[in-house]
C-alpha cells in the first residue's frame, strides 16, 4: 500500500470510529451541526448526479 492509500485508510478508519461513537446532532458535540463550509458547498452541487474531485 502506497503513502496516499495508507493515509486515506487511516482517515477512513478515524472517521468510521467517530461516526460509531457518537451521535450525529447530538447537543453538546462537535456533530451537533453540520459544518458551515458543508452548507455553502451544498447548493453548488444541485443538480449534479454523480460529483466527484478531480485527482490530477
Amino acid at each position: 500500500m502506497g503513502r496516499l492509500e495508507t493515509i486515506r485508510a487511516s482517515e477512513k478508519q478515524y472517521h468510521d470510529y467517530c461516526y460509531d461513537k457518537n451521535k450525529l446532532f447530538e447537543q453538546g458535540s462537535w456533530l451537533h451541526r453540520p459544518v458551515k463550509t458543508v452548507i455553502e458547498l451544498v447548493p453548488l452541487l444541485k443538480g449534479i448526479n454523480q460529483p466527484y474531485v478531480s485527482r490530477s
